[in-house]
């Protein structure tokens, strides 16, 4: 141990600045000042985890990225002579597992040692993670005093609810009590179906009553405020229950499962735009066991797309890769538009993992997939359902915001989404998308230069009325703010207006509003 000091010495810190109810940043910064470690390693010792038992969490995160115990010892050690230059994933990876932002496992002399486009990934990449120090290291902690010992060897869960690019945004649990509570009863009954369906007769008429009304859902969803939908979405969930609870001929079954699967994803993207990525996760799941159940390739890739993108918004970028990958099965047997959704969503995920080979890789993958599209059930509903163009064209932008020198492609790809939504069939049109794409074209600028294109894309989305303001929006739009406090805007005006104007948009959204019809 460096200066001196045993691993006893730093369990007997960790335990009593803990019982003095002091957080993991103030640890680990205390162990950095007292031993002289770098930063990578105090996080470590702060969480009190021995080097083996975070190569073996990083294999199990990381898959296809290797680790071992000398190779984190010379990344410990950089920037002291023998030391290893880490490169950005590894950084991404490890603060993936410490519950970090990545730019907190480097000083700045570190930073700015390291190869410039590897330092400009990691700034870039930066906005995506949660921090500051999570409640998951804040957790691993707390068992380990309480223990007497090391937390047990196991994936962290990333708790903390912060989004992207929201790091100064109190968490999420404070989201207002109706709709959340609405959230979470339907969350817990999609569970105990979930675990039942793994082991009243329906007429034609009433199957397709409920196709209809899951149409009218799904069409609705991408164009009309959440609060008007979602006491709908919730009662008909809870009838196609019913109905799959009792008895009924094997096709039928199939198809409520089908309808079944269809309606809790959408009360998964429900949860999600609440800011309540558990409960998303939860519909979400429930959402797969319907695709399976339906046998139904198209949804089943369709909920793994739903999964990775519930992963990416919360912060959790190895989490989206590994759902999306689970998918590739059902999406090569798929003839509808989820099969290009899941490589839509995969190139996003690689993009904030500071991927950019992999990234546009995805992002053929996804054009290619495009054109192999025939259609199914999935796009006969519509709306949210299916993956149209434009669509695609914002997640291309969504995903090469995130990389450095990509700057002209994100704004084009910003601009060509924009122009296809406004050109597009009202069916195909959503608020959310076409704000995101709107979001991303001014953050495209920003990292350009063009504060006065920034702003002027940005217009239209701060113009949103509050109950358009879902999670996924208020996220895109802080992440401008994010950009904007660099250096070289810190005394310009126009990005200081801008600033406070998305601070006073993103205090009253959509989970704030009282419920409606």
């Amino acid at each position: 141990m460096m200066g001196g000091w045993s691993k006893r010495d730093v369990t007997r810190l960790r335990t009593a600045m803990t019982s003095q109810g002091r957080g993991m940043e103030e640890i680990s910064e205390e162990i950095r000042h007292l031993t002289g470690c770098s930063r990578l390693a105090a996080v470590r010792m702060a969480l009190g985890w021995s080097q083996p038992e975070v190569v073996e969490r990083y294999a199990a995160q990381a898959t296809g990225s290797m680790m071992d115990q000398p190779l984190l010892s010379r990344l410990e050690a950089f920037p002291a002579a023998g030391a290893r230059a880490p490169q950005a994933t590894q950084i991404i990876a490890l603060a993936t597992i410490y519950g970090t932002t990545p730019l907190r496992l480097l000083d700045p002399n570190a930073l700015d040692r390291l190869d410039e486009h590897e330092r400009a990934v990691l700034i870039r990449c930066n906005t995506a993670f949660t921090g500051p120090l999570s409640t998951a290291g804040d957790s691993a902690l707390q068992a380990s005093v309480s223990a007497g010992a090391l937390p047990v060897l196991g994936p962290v869960s990333i708790t903390s609810t912060t989004m992207p690019g929201q790091a100064s945004r109190p968490p999420l649990t404070t989201v207002a009590g109706h709709l959340e509570r609405q959230v979470e009863m339907a969350a817990r009954r999609a569970l105990r179906f979930g675990v039942t369906a793994e082991g009243s007769n329906v007429g034609p008429e009433t199957l397709d009553q409920l196709r209809a009304e899951v149409a009218r859902l799904a069409i609705a969803y991408p164009q009309q405020p959440l609060p008007t939908l979602l006491a709908d979405l919730v009662d008909l969930q809870d009838v196609t229950f019913r109905l799959l609870e009792g008895r009924q001929r094997p096709a039928e079954t199939t198809d409520l499962y089908l309808l079944a699967g269809a309606l809790c994803g959408m009360l998964a993207k429900a949860s999600h735009d609440l800011g309540d990525p558990h409960s998303a996760m939860t519909q979400a799941r429930t959402a797969h066991v319907c695709a399976d159940n339906a046998g139904h390739p198209g949804l089943q890739a369709w909920t793994r797309g739903l999964q990775s993108m519930i992963a990416y918004w919360a912060g959790w970028p190895h989490e989206a890769v590994r759902y999306a990958q689970l998918g590739d099965e059902p999406a090569t047997a798929a003839t509808g538009t989820s099969s290009v959704w899941l490589p839509a969503q995969e190139a996003r995920a690689w993009a904030v993992l500071g991927d950019h080979a992999k990234a546009e890789a995805a992002i053929s993958q996804a054009n290619a997939a495009r054109d192999g599209v025939r259609g199914d059930e999935l796009d006969e509903l519509g709306g949210i359902m299916t993956f149209p163009r434009p669509r695609q064209l914002y997640y291309a932008a969504d995903a090469r915001v995130w990389l450095p020198g990509a700057e002209d492609q994100a704004a084009q790809a910003a601009e060509e989404a924009i122009t296809a939504y406004e050109a597009a069939d009202e069916l195909e049109r959503s608020f959310s998308d076409e704000a995101g794409a709107r979001a991303d074209q001014a953050l495209a600028r920003v990292n350009s230069g063009d504060l006065d294109g920034a702003a002027h894309a940005l217009r239209p989305v701060l113009d949103l009325p509050p109950d358009h303001r879902i999670g996924g929006i208020v996220t895109s739009v802080m992440r401008v703010h994010q950009a904007l406090r660099a250096t070289g805007y810190r005394t310009v005006p126009l990005a200081r207006d801008t600033q406070q104007e998305i601070e006073s948009y993103s205090q009253l959204r959509a989970a704030a509003l009282p419920p409606g019809r």
